[in-house]
């Protein structure tokens, strides 16, 4: 498929360029920063979970951003775009290629670090004589870091989507920031004052199609951490969006002429 050869080309490029590896050290500097700074549990945590997860919801989008800022744009900035598009090669399979290859290069580090980290913890017994607290169940522990895997994996197509309208690499990543807004405290706020307008307590009696909408806010991903039925929710809802943002990239990138403008 002509995707897969897309995907390879970029995967060598992000090897030549460094940015995997930056990318494994950035996943790596927060699973050190959780772990070994107060960014993570303290005395005054009710669990470990949490202050893991409060972290990489944040972290997760800007790896999504890191990632895929240079997507279309960085074609264009190199000078490279206009031979791209002019080999027998479908836009769509330009973009899909791209989107895959940050993937690959993505989800499998957030896995293993994160999977890693969670034994780690257990076998140094930091849990203990640093936290003071239990680790939590190994389910939990994977429902989080599919929770916030989705998370990056949505913010990739984000920022795809984006970088086909940006002047510059910076610029994608500037505007993709905007997005995070959700994964942010003010995120939480917002839904906590929404909810005391509307009277609502709390997520667990909303409709499925709510739910869906509110999967992007870290807040409502937290509550799913508990519940498996819900964090299946927040996964399906957010890869459904990722979807959807990809489709709407491809539509896009096929109509417009951005080969050739200034």
């Amino acid at each position: 498929m002509k995707f897969a050869v897309v995907m390879q080309r970029e995967l060598q490029e992000n090897l030549r360029n460094y940015k995997m590896i930056f990318l494994l050290m950035f996943i790596f500097g927060g699973i050190l920063m959780a772990l070994y700074t107060e960014v993570g549990p303290t005395a005054n945590s009710a669990r470990v979970v949490d202050p893991f997860f409060e972290l990489f919801a944040v972290l997760c989008p800007m790896i999504g951003i890191l990632a895929a800022m240079d997507a279309v744009v960085g074609e264009k900035e190199k000078g490279t775009l206009e031979l791209v598009l002019s080999k027998p090669l479908p836009r769509r399979s330009l973009l899909l290629g791209k989107f895959w290859a940050y993937v690959l290069m993505i989800v499998p580090l957030l896995v293993v670090e994160l999977v890693a980290a969670y034994f780690w913890a257990q076998a140094s017994g930091i849990s203990q004589y640093r936290w003071q607290l239990p680790m939590p169940p190994l389910g939990q522990w994977l429902t989080m870091v599919a929770i916030v895997t989705c998370v990056a994996m949505f913010f990739v197509a984000i920022t795809t989507l984006i970088s086909i309208f940006a002047p510059t690499t910076a610029t994608t990543a500037l505007c993709a920031l905007v997005f995070m807004a959700p994964a942010h405290p003010l995120g939480g706020e917002f839904l906590r004052r929404l909810g005391l307008i509307l009277h609502i307590e709390s997520f667990a009696g909303l409709p499925v199609s709510v739910k869906f909408f509110l999967s992007v806010f870290s807040k409502f991903q937290k509550f799913a951490l508990d519940s498996p039925n819900d964090a299946l929710i927040c996964c399906l809802s957010l890869l459904t969006m990722t979807v959807a943002v990809l489709l709407i990239s491809s539509w896009v990138f096929e109509r417009q002429n951005v080969a050739f403008k200034n």
